[in-house]
């Protein structure tokens, strides 16, 4: 094999070939030539062999068509040159590298594309040689060969080496590595089961929304439209090509719910209390997104991942599984209530596949669970039946030379088995790595083009060899790429294809993988771990905190006379998301959102309070003292009033505290109170929930004002009536002792001018002079008032 440039170790000799007498006459030139021109870029390169150090002159694959080699056939083999010096570069040749010796396994794939130097598997192709004239400056040119299968004698199905070497006037300068999947064609057919193989393809997205209405930013906008990276996920996936590769699709309900904020008229931003968002129009994008979402799921399998997909495995580490269970129900019930899906969840296979799949799915975050994991989510009330681990959770045990079948199950604390599926590690290493990665590159110069070829051919061979390594067993591989996974068209559809008509391959779904009764290429595997904790979970520091805004919700909750189910729990579930971990800076802007949160709760705590009513004048010794509750809120909800008065001047007499007050209103309580004595008293009020919870900041004072005036006024009275008995009783006794005796006549008149103002006597002009004033008694402003009222100023209006 050719060395890649810049890289050390001695270079192998080449067999003899057409030219090469002429290529020798021109070696001292030709490297001459060579350094003059790579002199410039070299010189602000740094170290050769640095990573990311620029490469003057360097190749690329980026196609191979057919991807696989059959007998008899030829395979053309494209790829670019690249010139990143200020001069042109002349004398340019490139040459295919092959071997009619097959690579071993999976380990030896992985040392040929990351060999530092010379592989020693592969020898260079005399008849497939292109020479380039000359490339310019700053230009990259396209070059292509073709590959005769026989001629580089590859005959039993496997996986064989293939590379471009670069040279310039015969000396080497850079080298392309990848592989060449042989398949023999019928005679192969008979003796190779093929490969089941599953692919887990995700529509997950980090969290838009929390507490409020608004979406936290318009990066979705975006990613739903065309060309965007969710949008291109779906047309690949439901495509006719998805849904004959028979993929399951992995969806997160709270993206489903921040696109349907967006097909209607949504704002973006604002403060934690939810003022000030911007305004956004309907989004078109947003609608045929979700249409297409329901599309897809009406035929496919899919699961729903609990809601933003937290990090079950951080939640169950710290022992929130309570927590753990009410998101996977946010899931559901998000999924379920908005209809979005076309189908309800598949927790079965189809009918005649076999006894289905046993209860929901669950995919921890980079497929990584211990035992305790594990059985936190199959107990209940969260009961998930299937789980997707990584492979390397549950190695086989003693090793094998081949790789196991990927289904299998594991107890789970409950006496019964957990269904597992074991996402294949070295293939999910190939989809998640980013270019600068990717080893058989040129480092630092690799085109997105050569990038995407090359995940799209090791990902074939990566298949081929699982299927050569045990050819006459049948197994299940499944394949989960990254959560938040960006291929493009052309690379997803480029897998999918291969999925489907890859001769070693045949699709399937992973309800039918878990529903086969008995599974071949089984191997003995180790149980989980009993402890794995990845680095990228979420920190116990922030769960910590989670739980005390958890607390802060809990108060609220209690107060609201019809909450909702999980109230305010979808905002939670945004900070427990696997996408802070996933991301850089991502655990700060949990944190962030999580402040934002708890802001949120104090300001809707703050809505209900109590109307202080400053000061209460009370006109005797007991009375009643309104107090009012003012809710803000746009819900009714439910409190109690509570009230410490001063010790030794008032008491408090039994009242109902426990009241509902209308969304938007205000309700008046009133407090029935008895004085000691006159004077100031001050009570102390707040409010608590139903259950007696004090609610942050209601606290308010009221003061109370006893004058005793109700009995002064009882007294004054007494006495003016006294008066004005005995002044009457006088009165009386003085007319009679006047009055003439003897005749009737005079006695009569005496009678009649005595009635007076009582009588009928036509001729009565008034009374007779009296010697005797009457007294006063006393003033009539002294009317009753009773003890038991008070008088307040303003409370009439309050009424």
């Amino acid at each position: 094999m050719p060395r890649q440039c810049r890289s050390p170790g001695r270079r192998r000799p080449a067999r003899p070939g057409p030219g090469t007498g002429i290529r020798l006459l021109a070696l001292a030139a030709g490297v001459a030539a060579a350094a003059l021109a790579a002199a410039p870029a070299a010189a602000s390169s740094g170290e050769p062999g640095h990573p990311g150090a620029a490469v003057p002159l360097s190749i690329a694959i980026t196609s191979v068509s057919p991807s696989y080699a059959t007998p008899k056939g030829t395979v053309t083999v494209s790829g670019t040159v690249t010139n990143t010096t200020a001069a042109a570069a002349a004398g340019l040749e490139v040459q295919l590298w092959s071997s009619s010796f097959r690579l071993a396994n999976r380990d030896a794939m992985n040392s040929y594309l990351s060999a530092p130097g010379p592989t020693n598997v592969d020898l260079p192709l005399p008849k497939s040689i292109e020479t380039l004239a000359s490339v310019p400056a700053h230009t990259t040119k396209p070059w292509s060969l073709s590959l005769a299968v026989s001629q580089v004698g590859m005959t039993s199905f496997g996986v064989y080496p293939l590379a471009a070497e670069l040279s310039q006037f015969g000396a080497p300068l850079d080298a392309a590595r990848t592989f060449l999947p042989f398949w023999p064609g019928t005679s192969a057919s008979r003796h190779v089961q093929p490969v089941t193989l599953a692919w887990v393809w995700p529509l997950i997205d980090v969290p838009h929304q929390t507490a409020c209405p608004a979406l936290l930013n318009d990066s979705l906008a975006a990613s739903l439209a065309s060309g965007g990276r969710l949008n291109q996920l779906l047309a690949v996936g439901g495509s006719a090509v998805g849904r004959q590769a028979d993929l399951t699709w992995a969806i997160d309900p709270a993206l489903l719910n921040d696109a349907k904020v967006m097909t209607a008229r949504y704002r973006v931003g604002g403060t934690a209390t939810c003022s000030h968002a911007s305004p956004r129009p309907a989004s078109k994008a947003a609608q045929d997104w979700l249409a297409g979402v329901q599309s897809a799921t009406a035929h496919q399998d899919f699961f729903v991942t609990p809601y933003a997909d937290v990090d079950v495995a951080a939640l169950a580490h710290r022992g929130l599984n309570t927590e753990l269970a009410s998101a996977f129900a946010d899931g559901r019930a998000e999924a379920q209530a908005k209809q979005m899906l076309g189908q309800a969840q598949r927790t079965t296979a189809d009918p005649g596949d076999g006894p289905g799949v046993t209860g929901p799915i669950a995919w921890p975050a980079g497929g990584i669970a211990d035992y305790g994991v594990l059985e936190s989510l199959a107990a209940p009330p969260t009961q998930i039946g299937t789980v997707i681990l990584n492979s390397t959770m549950m190695p086989p045990s003693p090793p094998v030379p081949y790789t196991p079948t990927a289904v299998t199950t594991t107890p789970d604390g409950l006496g019964s088995q957990l269904n597992v599926l074991l996402t294949d590690d070295g293939i999910g290493q190939i989809l998640a790595d980013p270019p600068s990665s990717l080893p058989g590159l040129t480092t630092g110069t690799g085109s997105p083009a050569a990038a995407a070829f090359a995940r799209e051919q090791w990902f074939l061979a990566e298949t081929a060899m699982i299927a050569a390594e045990a050819p006459r067993t049948a197994r299940a591989v499944v394949v989960a790429p990254p959560r938040r996974w960006d291929p493009g068209t052309a690379l997803a559809t480029a897998l999918l294809n291969e999925t489907v008509r890859t001769p070693w391959l045949h699709p399937a779904s992973l309800a039918s993988l878990v529903a086969a009764a008995h599974p071949t290429g089984q191997a003995n595997r180790r149980e989980p771990r009993q402890l794995q904790v990845s680095r990228d979970e979420l920190t116990a520091s922030l769960l910590n905190q989670v739980q005390r805004v958890q607390a802060q919700i809990g108060l609220l909750t209690s107060i609201l006379a019809h909450p909702g189910p999980r109230y305010l729990s979808t905002a939670i579930d945004a900070v427990e998301s696997t996408a802070w971990s996933g991301i850089p800076g991502g655990r700060r802007t949990a944190k962030q959102l999580l402040h934002g949160i708890s802001a949120y709760v104090t300001a809707q705590q703050q809505q209900v309070s109590i109307v202080d009513p400053l000061r209460v004048t009370l006109g005797g010794k007991s009375g009643e003292v309104p107090v009012s509750i003012a809710n803000h809120l746009k819900q009714a909800i439910r409190v109690q009033l509570r009230v410490a008065p001063s010790p030794g001047r008032i008491t408090i007499e039994k009242f109902t505290g426990l009241v509902t007050v209308a969304a938007g209103t205000q309700r008046t309580i009133k407090i029935p109170v008895r004085a000691a004595q006159a004077g100031t008293s001050v009570l102390t009020l707040w409010l608590t929930t139903p259950g007696g919870r004090p609610l942050p900041g209601s606290m308010a004072r009221l003061t109370v004002e006893a004058t005793h005036f109700g009995t002064m006024a009882i007294v004054i009275i007494g006495i003016a009536l006294g008066v004005f008995v005995i002044t009457a009783a006088a009165r009386a006794i003085r007319r009679g002792m006047r009055s003439p005796v003897g005749e009737g006549g005079a006695g009569e008149a005496g009678e009649a001018r005595e009635a007076g103002p009582t009588g009928t006597d036509p001729a009565y002009t008034g009374p007779e002079a009296d010697t005797v004033e009457p007294e006063q008694a006393g003033p009539s402003s002294a009317a009753k008032e009773p003890d038991e009222h008070a008088s307040t100023p303003g409370w009439a209006e309050r009424r």
